[in-house]
């Protein structure tokens, strides 16, 4: 078809094509199920070639949000942020897509100023993306909204889609635009008028009719009135900007198979260099190591610790850590020792740039991973700890020899299976162990997290108890007498100290003091409605300390007082809900980090399986922000992490990760994967990975290990003068 097919005959002159599309749905074990398939991508023209290159690994980059039940308070909606513009609607038949929903009583979570996922919210995707870009660079998406799954959900009817983006990379999205006697409404699309203030809308009713209507302003449309219906030879009909053919043959010949296009616009050079750098490949195209200069007797520390700096392709750069050459160096000093170089005098010492090449797996049926550096009696330590998840059971594993693995080693690398680590384990807490309480701990041990709290080593974890004979809505338990995740909550145990006030060693189990639980500042459990609370962890800023945990499918945060972190110091409040398909009905595993005067705390969405993935919120650091108000936190739309290959291997269901930093002090991330073979789950396992920073300041989870230093660049050369 040509060129007049792909871009409607228009010239983009400096600017470059920008397509938009949903995907076929094909399987979860590509990460392209319908969750993931039915949301909008993107895709450059490359400038080098004229090839369609799809960002973020072709997976989706604007979704559908989750909309309210009616029966939802306002107040209850305070962590819903991507979907805060859109009223409550009727709830669906209760459906395998939407299953629990109630379309006349909110769930109990509103007394607690929540929502539910799967209860108070109804996930939503969609279809038939169209891209309107405005002449102040905001560009307007239009869209079918449809039921998760890719039903029909009624809305239609006589609306579509509408959000706004600056950029592409953040969406505001606004309530449906309802147009006026409209009978049906599929495939939105506009044009801006000549005026360039407002556009006419285009769409196909139920008959497959061309209908169309104006709006004075593309941004806010609201309801849309004076709809007509066109015939084919009609002259506005002659200006749809993406009739069927031309999105046909768009598909036929973008090269890229199995995608359902919507339009190619022009974006740019600025807006292409942003989703470059957000949703493009980050790699290393460049070393740098500089001169170094040493006076005669003095000694080589400062050649030892000469780094390089490594340079990427979006203008970011990483410090990394150099092996020098032991024998370049030693001939160095003795020369120097000796008085044989004099001032002005050079010498090249060669190296290596250092790049751990982590064992995948690192631990096999570990899942949660943790990995805290610390310094015992000057022993440098680190410490990895797991939830036990033994061909996918960590409620009662090991045919219920439930317990808590430690492992401590010197390296990091020392941690791993491949390393003996797995050998080295301590159980710091078995099946039939008590709580401060005098309660039987019998399963789970989930999520273990070290933590320095107020100076104290401190673990913070999940355990449950037998479960009671009836459930508290008074039905019979199936899990009466046997360990019971709903009876899991939130514990803390902490290293004991001698009479000095000396750590004792924390790889002795009888080193740490018993769990206790951990309440609300009345002394009531986390959750009042039910029950289990898990995945917590710590945050520390502007002299507050917080946790963040999981409850009722969504991310929960309060305040407490170190001095005493087994009770709560302010009432807990709801910051994360999963709104997409994609973190379908889950948010939990928060983990936070500082980074650049910006708090980034990621959290796992979708449920636990090859599914699993990782998502991002961000609150400003050191300012005295209120972490417990969800307005200071920012979300990210799309999955910070995903399921992908990994050095040319899948890894499937990456979650529940944890930041840390290795020996150099660089940052690592800590993450399990889902262990699968031919449709059947196995469990997880834990992996490492180094983090990049992207130079707009965005962790970089999946950079490859030939993306993170160019092998052919890992060798480099040192300038010593001598002064």
């Amino acid at each position: 078809m040509g060129e007049d097919a792909l871009d409607g005959g228009r010239d983009f002159g400096d600017g470059v094509a920008l397509m938009c599309y949903t995907r076929h749905p094909t399987d979860r074990q590509e990460a392209n199920n319908e969750d993931i398939a039915l949301s909008m991508h993107l895709a450059l023209r490359s400038r080098a070639n004229g090839h369609w290159e799809p960002l973020n690994g072709d997976y989706g980059i604007f979704f559908a949000a989750a909309v309210p039940t009616k029966a939802v308070p306002d107040s209850a909606l305070g962590a819903c942020t991507a979907g805060a513009a859109l009223p409550g609607e009727e709830a669906p038949q209760e459906g395998e897509h939407n299953p629990g929903l109630d379309a006349h009583q909110a769930s109990q979570a509103a007394q607690e100023l929540a929502v539910v996922p799967g209860q108070d919210l109804i996930l939503k995707s969609l279809i038939d993306p169209f891209l309107l870009p405005l002449r102040d660079g905001t560009f307007v998406i239009l869209a079918t909204r449809v039921a998760r799954g890719g039903q029909q959900d009624g809305s239609q009817a006589d609306s579509f889609l509408m959000a706004l983006s600056p950029d592409l990379l953040t969406y505001r999205r606004l309530p449906q635009v309802h147009i006026l006697g409209a009978h049906g409404v599929h495939r939105p699309r506009a044009r801006l008028l000549d005026d360039g203030q407002g556009c006419r809308l285009y769409w196909d009713d139920d008959r497959g009719r061309l209908c169309t209507a104006t709006a004075d302003d593309p941004t806010r449309m609201g309801t849309v009135t004076g709809m007509k219906v066109l015939e084919d030879d009609a002259p506005l009909a002659q200006g749809d900007p993406l009739p069927l053919d031309r999105r046909r043959a768009l598909e036929e010949d973008c090269g890229m198979k199995g995608i359902l296009a919507g339009n190619v616009v022009s974006v740019s050079a600025d807006c292409e260099r942003g989703l470059l750098e957000r949703f493009g490949r980050i790699y290393n195209t460049g070393v740098k190591v500089d001169s170094v200069q040493v006076r005669r007797g003095d000694g080589l520390e400062s050649v030892r610790q000469a780094r390089a700096r490594l340079l990427y392709s979006d203008g970011s750069t990483a410090l990394r850590e150099v092996d020098w050459d032991q024998g370049q160096l030693d001939r160095l000093a003795g020369d120097l020792a000796q008085g044989r170089l004099n001032p002005g005098a050079t010498r090249l010492i060669g190296g290596r740039v250092r790049q751990t090449a982590y064992p995948v797996p690192f631990a096999r049926q570990r899942a949660d991973p943790s990995i805290f550096r610390w310094s015992w009696r000057g022993e440098r330590l680190f410490m990895f700890i797991a939830t036990e998840d033994a061909d996918g059971n960590c409620v009662d594993p090991l045919n219920g020899h439930t317990h808590m693995p430690l492992r401590v080693a010197d390296t990091i690398e020392g941690l791993s299976d491949q390393a003996g680590g797995h050998e080295k384990e301590v159980d710091l807490l078995r099946r039939g162990d008590r709580n401060s309480e005098g309660r039987v701990m019998t399963g789970c041990f989930w999520a273990p997290e070290i933590h320095l709290i107020g100076g104290r080593l401190s673990i913070l974890f999940m355990p449950c108890f037998d479960g009671p004979q009836t459930n508290p809505d008074g039905t019979a338990n199936d899990r009466a007498g046997k360990p019971d995740m709903w009876t899991g909550c939130c514990h803390i145990m902490q290293l004991r100290r001698d009479d000095q006030g000396r750590d004792l060693d924390p790889r002795r189990p009888e080193n740490w003091d018993r769990p206790r639980p951990i309440l609300r500042a009345e002394g009531t459990p986390l959750n009042p409605i039910q029950r289990i609370s898990l995945d917590m962890t710590v945050l520390h800023d502007t002299g507050r300390w917080y946790y963040a945990w999981q409850q009722l499918g969504s991310v929960w945060i309060a305040a407490f007082d170190p001095a005493r972190p087994d009770r709560l110091t302010s009432t807990p409040r709801q910051i994360i809900v999963p709104e997409f398909a994609w973190d379908n009905m889950i948010a939990e595993g928060p983990n936070a980090v500082v980074h650049d005067g910006r708090i980034f705390l990621i959290y796992s969405g979708s449920l636990v399986g090859i599914d699993y993935t990782t998502g991002l919120v961000t609150a400003p650091a050191g300012v005295g922000a209120d972490l417990c108000d969800p307005g200071v936190w920012k979300k990210l739309d799309y999955p910070l992490q995903k399921s992908g290959k990994y050095n040319g291997h899948w890894q499937l269901g990456t979650g529940h990760g944890m930041w840390s930093q290795d020996e150099d002090g660089t940052m690592i991330y800590v993450f399990h994967n889902a262990e699968h073979d031919q449709d059947r789950y196995l469990g997880r396992d834990s992996q490492v990975r180094r983090v990049h920073w992207s130079a707009e300041g965005m962790p970089v989870l999946d950079m490859q290990t030939d993306e993170e230093l160019d092998p052919t660049r890992a060798t480099v050369t040192l300038e010593v003068r001598v002064l």
